[in-house]
C-alpha cells in the first residue's frame, strides 16, 4: 500500500462510526437548540470557554493558550458557532480545524472550546460525556501528580519526601521528576551536551527515589524537550536501574530521525506528544515506532474530538495513551472521561492535593480518588460544578484584578 493510501486509511477509515453513541443519542434532539454566546476568562494556566444556549444550559472548557491569544481566535470562531446547533460537535470541530484562508486553524484554541461543547452536549442529554464517547471501558482511571525531593542528592531529604508522598490521602502511586531541577538547568531551554558528572547526578538522585519508594510505586522521569541525542541516550542508560515508568520528552517535540534513533537504543519506554496536535502530529511517532506511549494533552491537541481520533489511530499500532494536563478541573475530568472511554487508556497527570486542595478544590462536586484512582463521575457533562468563590480568590491570588467573563 502507498505511504499516501496508508494514511488516509489510518487516519480516515478507523474514525467511522467512532461518534456513533453521540449521533443515536442526540438524532431527536438535534436543531431543538441554538448556541447564543461563547465566553472567555482567564484561569490559572489556561483560558476557560463558556458556550451558552437559548435553552438556558451552558457547557464549559479549557483552551491551551493565553487569554490575549483566545480573544484574537475569539474574533474567528465565535462567528463559526453562534446561532449553530450545539449537538452537532463533529461539523464545528472540522469547520474550525481545517481553516486554511486568510486563517491557519490555531488548534489549541479551538481545543476549549470543543471541549466545552461536550460539556454542554452531555448536559443537554444529562448524561456524562464518557457515556456519549462509548464508555466506560473501566470503573476508574489512574492518575499520578508532579511530586519530586528538592534535594534528590541527600537521602535524608528525599526520605522525608517520601514518607509525606506516601501518607497523601489520594494514595497516588505514580510520580514524575524532573531532570533539569537536579542538573541546574532552565526548564524547556536547549542545552549542551550532558557531562559525565551530570550523568551520575541524575543516576544517584533517581536511585535515591527508587531505593525509599520502592516498587510499589512508579517513576517518570521527565525532560522538557532540552537535551541532545547523546544526552538522550545517556540519560535513558543512567535511569535504566530504577525501571521507570517512562522517559518523556528528552528530544525536541518534532518528530525527526533522532526520535528513531533513541528508541533503537534506548531500554526504557519513550513517551512524547504534550505538543503536538491533531493525528497528523502523532501519526509519524507511531508509524515509525519511534514511543512506547503517546502523550495527548486535550487542552492543546485539538479537544476531546481530536483526542478520540488520536487513541483510534494509536490503536491501529498498538500503543497505549496517557493524557498530559497541568491545567484546571475541566481538563483534569476531561481526561478521566477520555480515560473511560478508550480501551488502552495508561493514566493521567493531574495538579490534585496539596495544602490547597490543588484543581479538586475547585470543583462544588470533586472526582473521587482513592488509592490514586479516579472514580467514574456520573454527573452530566463533565460532571464539573465549578466552585466560583475559590477560583475567583486564586485567580485575584495570582496578582491581577479578577476578570470575569468577556
Amino acid at each position: 500500500m502507498l505511504r499516501r493510501s496508508f494514511l488516509s486509511t489510518a487516519l480516515g477509515l478507523p474514525m467511522a462510526g467512532m461518534f456513533a453513541p453521540l449521533e443515536k443519542l442526540t438524532a431527536a434532539d438535534l436543531g431543538k437548540v441554538r448556541i447564543t454566546d461563547i465566553k472567555m476568562r482567564p484561569s490559572a494556566s489556561h483560558t476557560q470557554i463558556r458556550i451558552d444556549t437559548d435553552a438556558g444550559v451552558s457547557g464549559m472548557g479549557e483552551s491551551g493558550v493565553t487569554p490575549s491569544m483566545m480573544k484574537g481566535w475569539m474574533e474567528v470562531y465565535k462567528p463559526m458557532l453562534v446561532g449553530q446547533d450545539p449537538l452537532a460537535i463533529g461539523y464545528h470541530w472540522h469547520r474550525m480545524s481545517t481553516l486554511m484562508h486568510t486563517y491557519m486553524a490555531r488548534i489549541p484554541a479551538l481545543s476549549g472550546i470543543d471541549m466545552a461543547l461536550w460539556d454542554l452536549a452531555g448536559r443537554l442529554l444529562n448524561l456524562p460525556v464518557y457515556r456519549l464517547l462509548g464508555g466506560p471501558f473501566r470503573e476508574q482511571v489512574p492518575v499520578f501528580i508532579n511530586s519530586e525531593p528538592r534535594n534528590m542528592l541527600d537521602p535524608k531529604v528525599v526520605k522525608d519526601w517520601a514518607d509525606q508522598f506516601r501518607a497523601s490521602p489520594l494514595g497516588f502511586k505514580a510520580t514524575k521528576i524532573n531532570t533539569h531541577s537536579i542538573l541546574g538547568i532552565p526548564m524547556g531551554r536547549y542545552t549542551t551536551s550532558l557531562s559525565a558528572q551530570d550523568l551520575n547526578k541524575l543516576r544517584t538522585s533517581f536511585g535515591n527515589v527508587r531505593k525509599e519508594l520502592g516498587l510499589d510505586y512508579d517513576i517518570m522521569v521527565h525532560c522538557h524537550n532540552e537535551y541532545d541525542l547523546a544526552s538522550a541516550k545517556a540519560i535513558a542508560r543512567s535511569v535504566e536501574d530504577i525501571q521507570p515508568k517512562w522517559f518523556e520528552d528528552p528530544l525536541p517535540p518534532q518528530f525527526s530521525d533522532s526520535w528513531v534513533a533513541l528508541k533503537r537504543e534506548c531500554r526504557v519506554p519513550l513517551l512524547t506528544g504534550e505538543k503536538c496536535e491533531m493525528p497528523q502530529g502523532f501519526y509519524p511517532f507511531l508509524k515509525e515506532q519511534a514511543v512506547d506511549y503517546i502523550y495527548p494533552d486535550i487542552a492543546f491537541c485539538g479537544g476531546i474530538t481530536a483526542f478520540m481520533k488520536i487513541a483510534t489511530t494509536a490503536s491501529l499500532f498498538r500503543i497505549p495513551v496517557a493524557t498530559h494536563n497541568v491545567g484546571g478541573i475541566h481538563l483534569t475530568l476531561s481526561c478521566i472521561h477520555v480515560g473511560l472511554s478508550i480501551m488502552d487508556f495508561l493514566t493521567s497527570e493531574t495538579a490534585m492535593g496539596g495544602a490547597d486542595g490543588g484543581v479538586l478544590a475547585l470543583a462544588k462536586n470533586p472526582p473521587v480518588v482513592k488509592g490514586g484512582f479516579a472514580q467514574r463521575p456520573e454527573a452530566p457533562g463533565l460532571g464539573v460544578d465549578l466552585n466560583e468563590e475559590i477560583f475567583r480568590e486564586r485567580q485575584s491570588r495570582r496578582g491581577s484584578q479578577f476578570q470575569d467573563w468577556i
